[in-house]
This record gives C-alpha cells, structure tokens and sequence, in this order.
C-alpha cells in the first residue's frame, strides 16, 4: 500500500507540469468557452430579473435596480471552474489513465455515498448534498469527467473494435454499474449522459453497423416493459408525465405550462429580442420555472431574439467542430477517448437541452453548458475542457519533440 503512494508521488515528482507545454495551450477552444460562460453570465441577469414598467436607461441603472446574486455567483463558478481546469492540467493525462480503476472506483463510492447520505429535492432524487440555503453540491456531475476518464482507458486497452455482442457485454456491465446507482437517484438526466458518452466510445471504437442496429433494436424492445412499468407506477409518477405532455402539450396544461411559456418566451423574442431587462418579459414576470437552469435558452431567445440564440448555437458548433478537429490530430488513442468523451458530454447537453425547451425531446434536468446556472456543472464542464487541453498540450509536445528527433536522426545519416 504505502509503495502504490510512494510511487505515485515518485511520478508526480518525475512529471510535473513545465511551463514550455503553455507554447501548447489550444487559446481558440478556451475563448470559445469563455465567451460562451460570459454570455450566460448575461442571461442568468436577465432571467433573474424583476418586473419594470419600462427599460432601464443604461447598463449602470440595471445593476442598482434589479438583483444580481445569481449572475455574481456565476462569475464565481467561473473562476472556481478555470481553476478546476488549471488542476487537471497540472498532472500529465497518463496519469489519470494510470489510476483510471481507482478514479472509476471512487466514482461508484462517492454515488453510494451520496444515495445513503443525501436528502432528497425536487421529484424526491437524492442526487445533491445540501449546504447553506439554497445550495447543493452533485457529486454525480463531477462524476461524468470521471466515467469519460474510466470509458477512455477501458476502450483504449483494446486491440480490436467492437464487432460482437459478446465484445460489448462487459463495456456495458461496466457503464451499468454507475449508470443503476444514478437512476436510483433517481437522475436519468445524467444517466443519459453516461449512456452517450458510452455510446460515441462505441461508434469511434471502429464498431460495425449490425451491432449498431441490433442494440436499437434491443433497446426499443426494453422500451415497452419500461413504458408499462411507468404507466403503472401511480398518478404521482412525474417523469410518465413529463413523457406524455412531450407528446401531446395541450392535453396537460398544468404539466406543460413551463414549456409552452417557454416556447411562448421564445416566439415573443423576434428577431432581435426584447433586451435584457424589458417590461412584461417571461424572465421577468417569472413565467417559466427554472429559467434560469434548464430553461435558460428561452431567456436567451427572449432577451436576444433569433439572432442571439443562433448566435449562441453556432458558438457550440465551434467548440464541437474544435474537439472533433482536435480529437483527430491525437495519435495516442487513450487521448483520443478522452477528447471523444468530453465531446459526447457536450454534445448530448445541447442537443437535449436545446430540444427540450423548443418541444422537439422530452424534458429532462439537463443544462445547457457554461450558460445554465449551476456550479456542480460549471466545475464538471471546466473539468472537461481540462482533459482536453491536457491531451493536446502534451501530444504537441511529444509531436514536435518526435519530429525534432526524427530530424536529427536523418541529419546524422545524411552526415
């Protein structure tokens, strides 16, 4: 035992972080996030915003007038959240592929800690620890960037793709046994980000497309014993419902009123939006529950119009094509997964939340990312972005020093 911590820190002291790799450091991809986590900042105050008889005059006058805890304490997680990411690129990324069983097992302590030990909030998950107020903690968001960590060594290992049934079984034992004790939360928001990362790793890994189909296929079967179970489950079952007024809104006005407001939120915007702080906007009037966590994309649509949230989406697409970009420019291929895993996480987190505010995907407790308020995302998101710079600093490190040393060598030769 005390050997294992010997060498761990005979490795930590053998590889610490040199400033030479900051020549490496991918500036396009944090601009993008920054700019992204600034602009949410700017919805979390309009959608926090009280109510006004008419705009205010200037930005000075909306500071004084309207309350600006929620974005402060954003900017905060911000700076906690760059700091979270200084931290994981400290330590070089072999290192977490070394001790990737024991992140994985520390993941599956820490969620049955948190089923044990936590109190249950709103549809009676135990997923958050309470401090303060108002505030709570979630562990299993934090625990994403540890499954994209454990997913990236167990796909890595392999010399083969995934071709057979009987080559995913025990990826999937794997992924189930953190994926049950998130829906035992119950959180099948994030049980489905799990099940994308998951999935991407599977696609890239080289897989065939019978495979592909077969699990569909074996995944739409499940879907009918599930669907009874829910709709047997009792009148208090509020997940069957959200699944019903997904499909037919009108039917359950009082269910649905948060996402017809925010399609109503969305439609009032226009083209160029009300503004930040307008009279008689949803934000402000406080039609829309969570509007400024899951719902924050109608906020934006409403503030800034269509222009703003097109705006806002092509900023994701940026930072998706950035890491697909980046992810084929990595030679080493635990790297490579671990790009592809912070990728599959974003884009599920858009693409339900976004989907879900606009009617086309059920609702789920999905936010949107660097934008929805919310520091157990903020920390998990700036993570991500941790591991990928991680990888790409050091893999141009290693590049160019190959490449240097390949030159030498030739040099020599031709000498």
């Amino acid at each position: 035992m005390f050997s294992k911590i010997a060498a761990f820190f005979k490795y930590i002291r053998d590889n610490r972080f040199d400033r030479s790799l900051m020549k490496y450091f991918d500036w396009p991809l944090l601009i993008n996030v920054l700019v992204i986590s600034l602009f949410g900042v700017v919805c979390i105050f309009s959608a926090t915003s009280t109510q006004v008889t008419e705009t205010p005059a200037n930005v000075i006058e909306m500071l004084q007038t309207q309350p600006t805890s929620y974005s402060r304490l954003q900017l905060m997680w911000i700076g906690a959240g760059l700091v979270a990411m200084a931290a994981v690129i400290f330590f070089p990324y072999q290192l977490y592929e070394r001790y990737a069983n024991a992140i994985y097992a520390a993941n599956i302590g820490l969620l049955l800690l948190t089923l044990l030990m936590a109190q249950a909030g709103r549809g009676g998950m135990t997923a958050f620890f309470n401090w303060g107020s108002d505030r709570g903690f979630q562990p299993s968001e934090v625990g994403k960037v540890a499954i994209i960590i454990a997913f990236a060594k167990a796909f890595s290992v392999r010399v083969k793709p995934i071709m057979t049934f009987h080559d995913i079984v025990p990826l999937a034992i794997y992924m189930g046994i953190p994926l049950v004790l998130i829906i035992a939360q119950p959180d099948f928001g994030t049980a489905l980000v799990y099940v994308a990362v998951f999935s991407l790793m599977v696609f890239v890994s080289g897989t065939n497309s019978k495979l592909i189909w077969g699990v569909i296929g074996m995944m739409v079967l499940l879907l009918i014993p599930l669907w009874y179970f829910m709709n047997n489950s009792g009148s208090d079952n509020f997940r069957f419902t959200r699944i019903l007024m997904w499909l037919n809104p009108e039917a359950y006005p009082d269910e649905a009123r948060q996402v017809i407001n925010g399609q109503i939120a969305i439609g009032s915007g226009g083209v160029f939006g009300k503004g930040i702080v307008s009279p008689g906007s949803y934000a402000s009037l406080g039609y829309i529950s969570d509007d400024h966590t899951d719902f924050i994309f109608a906020i934006v649509c409403e503030s800034f119009g269509l222009v703003g949230g097109g705006i806002l989406i092509l900023s994701y697409i940026l930072l998706i094509a950035r890491l697909i970009y980046l992810t084929l420019r990595i030679k080493d291929p635990y790297g490579s997964y671990l790009i592809v895993g912070v990728l599959g996480m974003f884009l599920f987190h858009v693409v339900e939340n976004v989907g879900m505010v606009i009617g086309l995907l059920p609702v789920t407790g999905i936010p949107l990312p660097f934008v929805s308020y919310g520091g157990s995302n903020m920390l998990t998101n700036m993570m991500g972005i941790g591991l990928v710079e991680n990888v790409v600093m050091r893999s141009r490190q290693h590049d160019l020093q190959q490449r240097t040393s390949n030159s030498r060598i030739m040099q020599l030769r031709r000498e």
